[in-house]
């Protein structure tokens, strides 16, 4: 983080509850001037606009509660000269994505050891939700974030199972497309490591301690089955 700027790149942000969590700790951070080319805005945008830490909002839709929408309206004339809304083959333009050197946020149900999400299929089959534009921004922002809870809890245990697994179910953000892996555990920062670097990283730094120990038992297997 020492190496970006105080008003960091220009930010994108998916959508999901995550998300928007993370969009509003944003708020309290020691950033300022912070611009915004994403695709969809969702209510924490607003409080993110509300600390004067924003000089700008691209997006193409909007995305609040009512609450948030209610809030949109009753203040307006603030937001109005804060967002401008574009057709999403501005947004998503890869080219564009790409010269502005965006830093992508973007949450996944699941990610793998190996460093590839899974953003749409649980247990790989049943759909929860679609890819929007989150593989447009991961694939050609300068920096990819991607991250999920290292957890799943179930009705009947707190810890459920493990979202840092030895292999998704679906795949639709390779490893080659993400840059950093984050859950409440800690971050993975993939750049310029080996496939096994990087599964001992993100094992190490994102899985939950009480799946850390099976993760590495898989990828030491592994490494001895195949000689790598």
């Amino acid at each position: 983080m020492k190496r970006l700027p105080p008003n960091l790149l220009p930010l994108q942000s998916g959508v999901g509850t995550t998300v928007n969590a993370v969009t509003g700790k944003l708020a309290e951070g020691n950033f300022f001037n912070v611009s915004v080319g994403t695709e969809i805005i969702q209510p924490n945008f607003l409080k993110l606009i509300d600390s004067d830490k924003v000089i700008g909002v691209s997006c193409t839709a909007l995305s609040f509660t009512p609450e948030g929408f209610e809030k949109w309206w009753s203040n307006f004339d603030l937001y109005k000269n804060m967002v401008i809304m574009r057709p999403q083959w501005i947004t998503n333009n890869p080219e564009i994505i790409r010269r502005l050197g965006v830093i992508s946020l973007n949450a996944c149900i699941e990610f793998d050891i190996y460093g590839h999400a899974n953003s749409t299929h649980v247990g790989g089959t049943r759909m929860l939700n679609g890819l929007g534009g989150s593989a447009d921004f991961t694939r050609n922002s300068f920096l990819s974030i991607m991250y999920c809870s290292s957890v799943r809890p179930s009705p009947i245990d707190e810890l459920g199972i493990s979202n840092v697994v030895p292999k998704v179910t679906h795949v639709d953000h390779t490893e080659h497309d993400l840059d950093i892996l984050v859950t409440e555990q800690g971050m993975a920062d993939l750049r310029g490591l080996a496939p096994t670097e990087r599964a001992r990283e993100i094992i190490k730094n994102c899985a939950h301690p009480a799946y850390k120990d099976y993760l590495f038992d898989y990828l030491d297997r592994s490494e001895k089955k195949t000689g790598f």
